[in-house]
């Protein structure tokens, strides 16, 4: 008996042992970006944004848990975008558009005239 059953409530909540969602198979895509202004006003330099780009094909390791056990996440891929002033030459929108992924985690990326993306595999 959960909670809920507890209270004279008939409705399984999802607390309950075994009534969780599972997702056996996915290609999960994400984007970031980094901002310049802030960038200065706090401190993050280009040294501390090539640290992220290091670690972020290492994501998931040892990252094990009970609803993640070891190994059924991994990063694929990180598409590195490095614009050539602080403005950028285009809008975080337009960069992210070029990068189409099927459901199989194939990939196509359009070029941008003067941008050009850095594809590094995942560990």
């Amino acid at each position: 008996m959960n909670a809920e059953e507890a209270k004279g409530k008939s409705d399984i909540s999802s607390d309950r042992m075994g009534m969780k969602h599972r997702v056996d198979q996915a290609i999960y895509v994400t984007f970031g970006s980094m901002n310049p202004q802030l960038s200065e006003r706090t401190g993050f330099s280009n040294k501390d944004a090539e640290a992220i780009k290091s670690i972020l094909p290492t994501l998931f390791e040892g990252d094990a848990s009970s609803a993640r056990p070891e190994g059924s996440m991994a990063v694929k891929k990180v598409i590195w975008w490095q614009h050539n002033s602080k403005s950028g030459q285009y809008s975080s929108a337009k960069v992210y558009s070029t990068l189409k992924v099927t459901s199989d985690g194939s990939y196509e990326l359009e070029e941008l005239d003067d941008l050009e993306p850095k594809e590094i595999d995942g560990f």
